[in-house]
């Protein structure tokens, strides 16, 4: 299977939709040394590409993907994989080293809960307790994901709510091109994973956009000005990708040719599903399974009861 990350950090006091995009550091390293005694093995997007050419991949295996490009993934994650010798792959949205990101999930967050009360379509609601402002943080941020194109434009529909915030702030968040391209250059100890960088870099867009919101040359447009910044900052051009909003809401079959033409090796989504040999004629379109807190590896392996490739 691919298991897919975001944030590797301790827990805090906030909201639970954010912090379920976390795993802690001290569940990352039991769950990959319980892995490791039970002869799983942990492999890169290399070669799990390669595995899949050539129909010889191991029966159990694991593939470490982490979406976006938080810093906690450097601070708390590197060591975990660098101290077992795990390959990973984080998938980068350029935005995020570039500080022209809009976190508007933190700054969502961040508002209500210094709020007891809030204005939305012209209703005052109460949200005095963290149940209330957890269930009006799902309710906006449904809206904002049906409706903005990405993530750098739904500032105005913020601020249209009366939270206004500087983005800016949340910088600290982000890992940098620096960070970056010491992740880039750290070699794995043997290469039993199948990868030449102990950490993969991977293509995540520019600014995170719904691909079924955009024409494809929106897509192709906001892709290219990606893959042209790691040129420009890291010399090399990724070979993996990763698809924001990846369910079959978001993300449509006529997607995957056109990732394919741009020169990617393999694709990610976010459809659930563990990896098949049927899974070589589907590259571009591979599915992964959530890592959290509560993820039990005895049952992983048991998603579905017959064999179904996505497509």
């Amino acid at each position: 299977m691919i298991v897919m990350l975001h944030r590797i950090a301790p827990f805090e006091d906030k909201l639970s939709p954010n912090e379920a995009m976390k795993v802690s550091p001290e569940f990352l390293e039991s769950f990959i040394t319980q892995a490791l005694d039970l002869n799983f093995h942990f492999i890169s997007l290399d070669r799990l590409y390669e595995g899949l050419v050539h129909n010889d991949l191991p029966e159990y295996f694991i593939c470490f993907t982490i979406d976006d490009g938080y810093k906690d993934n450097l601070t708390f994650g590197y060591p975990i994989f660098a101290k077992y010798n795990i390959p990973f792959c984080i998938y980068i949205c350029t935005s995020f080293p570039e500080s022209s990101h809009n976190m508007w999930w933190f700054a969502l967050e961040d508002y209500l809960l210094k709020h007891d009360h809030i204005s939305y379509h012209n209703t005052k609601y109460d949200i005095s307790t963290k149940a209330l402002k957890e269930e009006m943080f799902l309710a906006i941020r449904a809206e904002i994901i049906t409706h903005i194109n990405d993530y750098e434009s739904c500032k105005q529909t913020l601020e249209n709510l009366g939270i206004s915030y500087n983005p800016r702030d949340y910088d600290n968040l982000t890992l940098s091109w620096e960070d970056i391209h010491f992740l880039h250059t750290q070699k794995p100890q043997n290469t039993l994973g199948g990868g030449r960088q102990l950490c993969t870099i991977g293509c995540h867009t520019h600014s995170h956009p719904i691909f079924n919101n955009l024409s494809n040359d929106g897509i192709i447009k906001d892709i290219v000005k990606s893959q042209k910044l790691f040129e420009q900052k890291l010399h090399f051009t990724p070979t993996h990708f990763a698809y924001p909003f990846g369910s079959r809401i978001e993300v449509s079959p006529k997607h995957f040719s056109l990732i394919q033409n741009l020169g990617f090796t393999t694709a990610t989504t976010t459809r659930h599903g563990t990896i098949y040999p049927q899974h070589a004629k589907h590259i571009h379109a591979l599915p992964r399974v959530f890592f959290n807190e509560n993820f039990m590896l005895e049952s992983a392996f048991k998603i579905r009861k017959k064999r179904i490739v996505t497509a």
